[in-house]
């Protein structure tokens, strides 16, 4: 395979079709016109004298020859990338881009607001874009869709995905203030009589369940769920104007004191503690461009805790 005199941006448009499949869409993610890539796939070919890629089914597939050469183009252009990007000095200051964050419910409506204010103040001239998790999020990342992922504990990763931890945070039953049940602390028995709520979100593990519901029905008892919401807001107003009971995380509560007030369970075997992970995917985890991203989320995680105990205290 001669590549010693294969011009290196042509290797970079065949890498683009061959991960989209598509001459029309590598040339939108490339910002070229759609006859430019085509004329330089031609050109790759001629200098390569193989075939890359043919039309089957108007599907636009790759060849095995192409297969290999991917295999062998994409690692060098990614080590390529990075010693550059990392040659050079970084400073938030002076980038303009797009920073795409997903989020799991419990933690997207405080977080994006904590970090876009961070990310605004150190970048201003990028664009913050937040997105409640989905079931393709891992994939999204994977694929350079999504930049980070914020989200609980996962399990059976993909090699090329890995998971930082950045916070411990608590989840705690909440509820209006002038609820009917006036303590801060209780034991399930007391709360069952009345209607719960909860926020439904995409799982990345589809093993995992509400916590709360695995530990209730542990115990041999059921409880009344009148409300199922992917909402945090309209849950929020809900627990705002109802009897609702919903589990939340602190940083919420906090955010809505004036509102709604923190009931702590005793008696279920599971900590209200919970794990939230950053997952990145592994060719980024030294890129100093993402490493800024983590920290700023990392502040704002420390923030939200300090917050919750300087409001104990």
């Amino acid at each position: 395979m001669k590549l010693n005199k294969v011009d290196l941006n042509l290797l970079k448009i065949f890498v683009t079709v061959y991960q989209e499949r598509s001459l029309r869409k590598a040339s939108e993610k490339l910002f070229v016109t759609t006859p430019a890539v085509s004329q330089s796939i031609k050109k790759l070919k001629e200098s390569l004298g193989e075939e890359l890629f043919v039309l089957s089914n108007k599907q636009f597939l790759p060849t095995p020859y192409s297969d290999s050469l991917y295999q062998k183009v994409f690692p060098l252009l990614e080590g390529l990338a990075m010693a550059i990007e990392e040659g050079k000095q970084f400073d938030p200051c002076q980038i303009n881009e797009e920073f795409h964050v997903e989020c799991n419910p419990h933690v997207l409506p405080w977080l994006t607001t904590e970090l876009y204010l961070l990310l605004s103040q150190q970048s201003p001239g990028s664009t913050l874009v937040t997105h409640t998790i989905s079931k393709h999020s891992i994939e999204r990342l994977q694929q350079g869709l999504v930049d980070v992922v914020v989200h609980f504990e996962v399990e059976n990763l993909p090699s090329d995905i890995i998971a930082v931890p950045i916070a411990t945070l608590t989840f705690v039953l909440a509820v209006r203030k002038d609820h009917p049940y006036k303590g801060t602390n209780a034991n399930i028995d007391e709360l069952l009589e009345y209607p719960f709520a909860h926020v439904d979100m995409a799982y990345l593990d589809p093993n995992k369940h509400s916590r709360l519901e695995e530990e209730v029905t542990k115990l041999g008892k059921s409880m009344a769920f009148s409300l199922r919401t992917t909402s945090l807001s309209g849950l929020i107003e809900t627990i705002k104007q109802t009897d609702i009971i919903a589990p939340c995380m602190q940083p919420v509560v906090e955010r809505y004191k004036n509102d709604i007030r923190a009931v702590f369970v005793d008696d279920l075997e599971q900590p209200a503690l919970v794990e939230v992970y950053a997952f990145l995917n592994k060719k980024n985890q030294h890129a100093a461009k993402f490493m800024w991203l983590l920290d700023l989320i990392d502040t704002v995680m420390a923030n939200s805790n300090a917050a919750i105990k300087d409001a104990a205290t």
